[in-house]
């Protein structure tokens, strides 16, 4: 963190100088009230210790300057009059605190740390991000049980990644945080300690991009669902089977064409967003920028923000909302942030034209298989096997219990049960017959079940078994099946197969959502759709309530920031109204800081999901609050018939 000092004499200057640098904070020091002005216009600082008499500008005019410039770092005034006129002077005009010379240092240290509690997150001693592990109060670093011997500077720059570990650092953000003005170390410096502490990870043993560069942009902790993870090497090829599976594989693939449909239709969107923020720089450099340019480019940037983050570009999705940050508001906008700002800028054109090639790029379209668990003591499997396929449908049959270990068997046609059945390797099953028993199979097969089962969305599947114990129908309700047939005929075990595939593929969970940004739409329809949801959309708020009746769904999913109605205004009026109380609500924003939560919360709603978060974890979260509300009913249900 980063302090001003403002103090005229020199020797209570470097003392106090000395202290705070001792305590890990990066320290200007400014002799008059003037020169402490033009230094906070030029760096972000965290707080300022302000002394009340000063040439030029003393501390309390300074901290009317600063409040009436809207600037709301803390503030703690140092003065040597003891007397309450003065203390009371500088508390109305804007300082947070204030402590009379002569003073401890100790003291003087503890209101800095209270005063950055108030305004910061609290600040956790130990940070972890996947095997490494940072003590802020022990001074002590660790890569799984491997000690790293780290400098000051290196020591402070990995705390800085891990205290914000989804933020990109430019080199010169960091030189602002972790070095003060009177160092004036260049960017290069930066560059020497970052390869320095990338070397002392790599020795004991952590990734080598667990520091990557955003390239035109600066560095950031890698995200910790995609940093590379090597599959142990005694772990079982069931375990490594639930990262693999076919069903989610087809899903993905028959996605990422939708996507890549899409894409061709809004690209050009995309690109005229950019070419405004390409404006905008041209606009800052020739100081011609207009205010309306700038509320445009600060539209465009957050309009990318959610539109790039929900098509899975998390990079350009981050690089957007630093961009809007910058942009949003009326101050002006200095020559260090318009560097920012260009950097960004570069860097967000070439993250989009690298997802043009990678998102065009043709993807298979696969189908999903309906599995039936067959215990091998049952003499169905061939009478099953023909009868499914008289349907119309195509099987693929499983004979060998150990082979469910094999990652590749479910891709592929396995072992026949008779010649008529289909032989084109290619083909993609209706349904998968397991055979299979609980009773004989080891825990590693049971594990690669359940795993398979319950992934997003929940498999369905059928379990026929010859043992009809209450023990074995437990373990089948556990795994999750759609239903459980003790000692069955065809007939039975048919119907619900044909009524089962026609759930793969009608849509289960109605949803409306709404977004005034129709790309948002058009993108959630692609992810949505192929899972088995029927999407409707709005992108006019004001006709959200008739929309809403006349769609009566499963589930409401707004943005937060539209014209008109606010999703938070949508949110509190769908709560006021009886019949749509236990409707799941989910807002789907841009914006993702703990303000909004708060505030989604308080209006009233089920959750909150970034727009720059992976398809996975919004499926995942949509099918909980689903999951939730079916509970919610059916227990009114048993309540009311109770009664």
């Amino acid at each position: 963190m980063r302090i001003l000092l403002v103090e005229d004499d020199d020797s209570v200057a470097k003392v106090l100088e000395k202290s705070l640098i001792s305590a890990h904070y990066a320290v200007d020091v400014a002799n008059d009230g003037q020169a402490g002005w033009q230094l906070v216009n030029s760096f972000d600082y965290d707080l300022i210790v302000l002394d009340v008499m000063l040439p030029k500008l003393d501390g309390i005019q300074l901290c009317q300057q600063l409040r009436n410039a809207s600037h709301h770092m803390p503030v703690l005034l140092v003065t040597a009059l003891d007397s309450s006129t003065q203390k009371i002077a500088g508390l109305d005009a804007g300082a947070d605190d204030y402590i009379t010379k002569p003073f401890e240092l100790e003291e003087l240290l503890a209101r800095v740390r209270v005063l950055l509690r108030r305004t910061q997150k609290p600040l956790m001693s130990m940070l972890v991000w996947g095997d490494l592990q940072l003590d802020s109060n022990s001074q002590e670093v660790a890569y799984g049980d491997r000690p790293l011997k780290l400098t000051p500077k290196e020591f402070r720059l990995l705390e800085l990644f891990l205290r914000k570990p989804s933020q990109v650092f430019s080199r010169g953000a960091i030189l602002d945080s972790l070095w003060s003005s009177s160092e004036a170390p260049g960017e290069d410096t930066v560059t020497a300690h970052m390869r320095g502490l990338r070397r002392k990870l790599a020795e004991v043993g952590a990734p080598s991009d667990l520091i990557e560069t955003v390239y035109g942009v600066g560095y950031r902790l890698k995200p910790a669902a995609t940093c590379e993870q090597q599959p142990h090497p005694e772990s079982s090829a069931a375990d490594r089977s639930a990262a693999d599976d076919p069903k989610r594989t087809a899903c993905h693939q028959k996605t990422r064409t939708a996507l890549a449909t899409l894409w061709r239709s809004v690209k050009s969107q995309h690109l005229e967003r950019l070419a405004i923020l390409k404006r905008t720089l041209r606009g800052l450099q020739d100081k011609k920028l207009s205010p309306e340019l700038r509320q445009d480019a600060a539209q465009a940037a957050h309009s990318l923000t959610g539109a790039l983050g929900i098509f899975g570009l998390r990079s350009g999705s981050d690089l957007a909302r630093s961009i809007e940050q910058i942009l949003r508001g009326d101050d002006p906008i200095h020559p260090y942030k318009q560097k920012q700002l260009s950097e960004m800028v570069s860097a967000l054109e070439e993250d989009l034209h690298q997802a043009l090639s990678q998102i065009e790029q043709p993807q298979s379209d696969v189908g999903s298989p309906l599995f039936v668990l067959v215990d091998n003591n049952l003499q169905l499997l061939q009478q099953l096997a023909q009868a499914i396929r008289g349907q119309g449908l195509t099987i693929q049959t499983v004979l060998d219990e150990a082979a469910l270990s094999d990652l590749q068997l479910l891709r592929q046609p396995a072992q026949k049960v008779d010649a008529k059945t289909p032989e084109s390797e290619d083909s993609w099953p209706d349904v998968v017959l397991l055979n299979f028993s609980f009773a004989d199979s080891d825990e590693a097969t049971l594990k690669w079940l359940a795993q398979m089962i319950n992934q997003v969305p929940p498999l369905l599947m059928l379990i026929c078994s010859a043992d009809g114990s209450l023990a074995s129908r437990v373990k089948a309700a556990q795994f999750g099946s759609h239903a459980f047939f003790h000692n069955p005929d065809v007939a039975d075990v048919l119907e619900s197969v044909l009524a089962l595939r026609s759930r793969l593929h009608a849509p289960s969970h109605k949803v409306l959502a709404v977004d005034d940004d129709r790309q948002v739409l058009e993108t959630l329809q692609a992810l949505l759709e192929p899972k088995g949801f029927q999407l409707i959309t709005l992108d006019q708020p004001r006709d959200f309530w008739t929309t809403l009746q006349a769609a009566a769904p499963d589930l409401l999913l707004l943005d937060i920031e539209m014209p008109k109605f606010s999703g938070l205004e949508l949110c509190r009026a769908v709560r006021q109204a009886p019949i749509w109380n236990q409707l799941p609500i989910v807002f789907l924003t841009a914006h993702g800081d703990a303000k909004t939560k708060a505030a989604a919360l308080r209006a009233g709603a089920n959750d909150l999901v970034e727009k720059s978060s992976a398809d996975s974890a919004l499926l995942a979260r949509l099918f909980e609050q689903l999951k939730q509300s079916q509970l919610q009913r059916a227990m009114a249900v048993i309540a009311t018939t109770a009664t």
